[in-house]
């Protein structure tokens, strides 16, 4: 009976050994397609290899609005309120409207401050691409396409940068560069600001040297200049505007820094010698300039010259960053 027993009880745990043996079987085909069950820990940290993440080597992704430093910089758009350009126009924005197209691959043609009829030819194919009016003028609506492209493209164009040869005013003082068309307002070796402005109609018209300021006027009259009627101080027609910074020259009333009655020649060669502003920006600066305040006046060859002038290019392309050399 005891032999009966036992014969009955081994023969009940058979079957239950095999399924177990079938069980594991089963799990290590299953882990051997899928690899989703560890059935045997301490043998897999002897044999599988685990690909552990170096942190140190793991490199921060590139914003592209930074610079080698991974500091943040933000292209330098263009002002769709600033000065218009077009042909005649001479400005530093020229400059960097060319240097755009350039790299937009639409010329390769010199880079300078001058907006002449070639470059208004270009001007007119890039708005004909982009839908807009083909007028050869870059006004609100192309600087805003122009920004666009260059948000689009990741294409930075720099200013300027103005260095000195030699040693500087102490205190505020002026450049006037008549290669752009461009007043510098400084302090020390500080830029305060910059106003476009038109200046002689030949290069012999505007005067060059070291000049100061020695007579300032409010709604100035025009004297005609011997060969126009004379027009009273604070007349809408009045070629002085509103303001009349006289220079050291013949006694600072025949030359001078003043406002206009044509903004649409500011940025080109038109006067007959004198200094145009905008209004509202002579108005500005004839507030932060006293007597005696020295003035430089040249082109970008007689400003390096004097020793008081050096302008530095950006390297200007497809980047991130602003670079000068």
């Amino acid at each position: 009976m005891k032999i009966n027993c036992f014969a009955l009880m081994l023969a009940l745990l058979i079957p239950i050994s095999s399924m177990h043996k079938i069980d594991i079987a089963d799990l290590n085909h299953i882990r051997s397609e899928e690899e989703v069950i560890d059935l045997n820990p301490a043998a897999d940290e002897k044999n599988e290899k685990i690909d552990f993440i170096d942190e140190e080597k793991i490199e921060d992704p590139i914003d592209e609005n930074t610079n080698i430093e991974g500091e943040k910089i933000d292209i330098i758009k263009f002002n769709v309120n600033g000065l218009n350009l077009k042909a005649g126009i001479s400005s530093e924005e020229v400059l960097r409207v060319k240097k755009f197209f350039k790299l937009m691959g639409y010329t390769e043609i010199i880079e300078d401050y001058y907006f002449d009829n070639e470059f208004k030819d270009i001007v007119m194919k890039y708005q004909m691409d982009k839908g807009l009016v083909s007028d050869g003028i870059i006004g609100p609506n192309t600087y805003a396409k122009i920004n666009e492209d260059m948000e689009i493209n990741k294409i930075n164009i720099c200013y300027e940068e103005m260095g000195f040869n030699a040693d500087i005013p102490m205190g505020q003082w002026i450049i006037i560069n008549k290669s752009n068309n461009t007043l510098y307002h400084l302090n020390g070796n500080e830029v305060i600001n910059k106003y476009p402005v038109a200046t002689g109609k030949s290069p012999l018209h505007t005067p060059e040297g070291k000049f100061s300021i020695v007579i300032k006027s409010i709604n100035p009259a025009w004297g005609g200049a011997g060969i126009h009627k004379p027009v009273r101080g604070g007349a809408p027609n009045n070629p002085l505007g509103k303001r009349w910074l006289g220079l050291s020259i013949k006694g600072g009333g025949t030359y001078g820094i003043h406002g206009n009655a044509a903004p649409q020649s500011i940025g080109t060669y038109a006067s007959l010698g004198c200094v145009r502003m905008f209004n509202e920006d002579v108005e500005n600066l004839y507030d932060l300039i006293q007597y005696g305040t020295p003035v430089w006046i040249g082109n970008e060859f007689k400003l390096n010259e004097f020793g008081k002038i050096r302008s530095v290019y950006g390297k200007d392309k497809i980047s991130n960053y602003c670079e000068y050399f």
